[in-house]
């Protein structure tokens, strides 16, 4: 028969585990919206006459507007707020 501290100990163990999936399924579900977002961004701005040469890498997005420029900056934010989010999960787990 177990004790009382052993099934407290289970518990806890089993809860960590099932916190750790969640996190796992969360972190599965926001990359895989990152790369749909990243991808629809390529499929937005692709212009199939331009090409894009050393000097003139910024001048693809002058076609329109200024609103690639404001599409790619929110994107980019995005997608950095997203990389460091997981650099300090991963931080924080290695050091529990």
């Amino acid at each position: 028969m177990r004790t009382d501290e052993e099934r407290i100990r289970l518990l806890h163990q089993k809860a960590r585990q099932l916190q750790d999936q969640r996190q796992t399924r969360l972190w599965a579900a926001a990359s895989a919206g990152l790369l749909t977002v990243l991808i629809a961004l390529m499929v937005m701005t692709y212009k199939p006459g331009i090409t894009v040469t050393g000097g003139f890498t910024a001048s693809s997005l002058l076609g329109e507007d200024a609103g690639g420029y404001v599409l790619v900056g929110v994107i980019s934010f995005v997608a950095a707020v997203c990389i460091t989010v997981c650099c300090l999960k991963a931080r924080n787990k290695e050091e529990k």
